[in-house]
């Protein structure tokens, strides 16, 4: 509005009140209008009751919390804080949120003298909930040596280490999905990765019938084997250099030569079917 009196070159006082109720609804105006300085001009009365500049003042006092002085409290950064810590942050979406929200309050209130920097400091990591926290302090405690113990980080260190624990995180605001996978973000056990992916070894899995169809390959070959042992008990046989008296192996049962070159022998003993 003031913009637009300075374009136009309106400088008369009664003129910029007039001006000034145009944009409101009927029973605001009629509020606005009711104030003593919005009243015709009294020649007893001082000229400066008159002026645009108080009757604005005498305006902006009939709404509480309107002042600049005013603009936020330490109940709002209780708000936000508070908000933050019961959300329990696992993105880097939701802590830009609140880094924003945050910093415009915590600014104004610092700014005004309201707050010192290290209660702000103190507040900011409050805000960031228990099981984020100890991967940043984690963190903070390789990164930022220098500092004391008992003594708070600054909330630019806190951001830096919170982006790194984060990185790699939904940049949703309303993500509050995440995987135990994704690089940089931290467990709900509290264990950190900081940047290296959790490694899994799968387990292998058994085909129940393909393991049955090997056990009863075993059972076969086993059965060959004690039948063949049972011919050379039953015949009486004797061995001579490897061979029956009638020139069969003793392993097959075949002829044309002995246990010592017999070829399904040596494949028995290969696999491991026959010692």
């Amino acid at each position: 509005l003031e913009f637009l009196f300075a374009s136009c070159g309106v400088t008369d006082n009664a003129k910029k009140k007039a001006l000034g109720i145009r944009y409101v609804d009927y029973n605001t105006s009629e509020q606005w209008l009711s104030i003593l300085e919005y009243q015709p001009y009294d020649p007893s009365q001082p000229d400066y009751l008159y002026s645009y500049d108080n009757w604005k003042r005498a305006v902006i006092s009939l709404y509480p919390g309107a002042n600049a002085a005013t603009k936020y409290s330490m109940a709002d950064l209780d708000q936000i804080m508070g908000k933050a810590a019961h959300t329990d942050i696992k993105t880097i979406g939701q802590f830009a949120d609140y880094y924003q929200k945050f910093y415009q309050v915590s600014k104004w209130l610092t700014d005004s003298g309201r707050i010192g920097s290290l209660k702000r400091d103190r507040f900011f990591g409050n805000g960031l909930g228990p099981n984020l926290w100890s991967n940043i302090q984690h963190c903070l405690s390789i990164k930022e040596r220098d500092v004391r113990p008992g003594d708070p980080y600054t909330m630019t260190q806190m951001k830096a280490a919170t982006e790194f624990v984060l990185r790699g995180t939904n940049t949703s605001v309303n993500g509050t999905k995440y995987s135990q996978q994704t690089p940089g973000l931290y467990t709900r056990n509290k264990t950190p990765y900081f940047g290296q992916s959790k490694i899994t070894t799968p387990i292998p899995t058994i085909k129940v019938e393909e393991t049955k169809k090997r056990f009863a390959d075993m059972d076969h070959k086993l059965e060959t084997i004690l039948a063949t042992l049972q011919k050379l008990t039953t015949n009486g046989g004797s061995i001579n250099n490897g061979a029956l008296r009638n020139g069969r192996c003793l392993f097959c049962g075949k002829t044309g030569h002995t246990i010592h070159g017999c070829y399904e022998a040596d494949r028995y003993l290969q696999s491991g079917q026959a010692i």
